[in-house]
């Protein structure tokens, strides 16, 4: 014997159903809801929360520059430069080189001597952070008063490995290492060709 349906059930199922499954979202569909099991002992790098505050960085400044003397003649010393153009030399005031430990630029005079004879020199300075090169002032024997200070020198970049130019040679094999800017007495050892094993970890 069946009994007839009773019109309660039907409607409780048609009301249930919505009901049941409103109250399963939350647990499928939420966004905030963590998946990862691991995710509360991740740091907040690991779950992508970390926030720079470039608000705290300490901005670059660049030490007042004292233009050096010419250079003599016997404190030039021949720097080996695969990218000069044929019939030039690169010389560089080796003695008198020196890296402000506070700014981190290298300064030095550079000489570019010619077969026939001429010669200026410049006296640059060389970021290794950020590839730039700086012209504070240029020399020529044959004028008086032979140094002339740059006029409002500006910090230009260097060149990249397709453009045959000295200055990026420069800072690639002697200025800076792998640990940033060498010390004037390392750029020295490199321009002597004393070359060793550069580690990240000073030993």
């Amino acid at each position: 014997m069946q009994f007839p349906k009773s019109p309660l059930r039907s409607t409780w199922r048609w009301c249930a159903a919505p009901l049941i499954w409103l109250a399963l979202m939350p647990a499928f569909g939420a966004k905030d809801t963590i998946v990862d099991p691991y995710h509360e002992y991740r740091d907040e790098v690991s779950r992508g929360e970390y926030q720079y505050d470039d608000s705290q960085d300490i901005p670059w400044i660049e030490n007042e520059t004292e233009v050096l003397a010419m250079p003599k003649a016997e404190d030039l010393h021949a720097v080996r430069i695969d990218t000069m153009p044929q019939g030039l030399e690169l010389l560089i005031d080796k003695s008198r080189i020196t890296v402000d430990p506070k700014d981190r630029v290298v300064r030095a005079w550079l000489w570019i001597r010619s077969s026939s004879g001429s010669e200026y020199g410049t006296f640059e300075g060389f970021r290794c952070e950020t590839r730039e090169y700086k012209v504070y002032a240029y020399a020529n024997p044959r004028r008086d008063p032979p140094v002339s200070k740059a006029n409002r020198p500006l910090w230009k970049a260097v060149p990249g490995a397709q453009v045959r130019e000295f200055h990026g040679e420069l800072l690639r094999d002697y200025f800076c290492g792998i640990r940033g800017t060498r010390s004037a007495d390392e750029i020295r050892e490199y321009l002597s060709g004393e070359f060793r094993r550069e580690l990240f970890l000073s030993q």
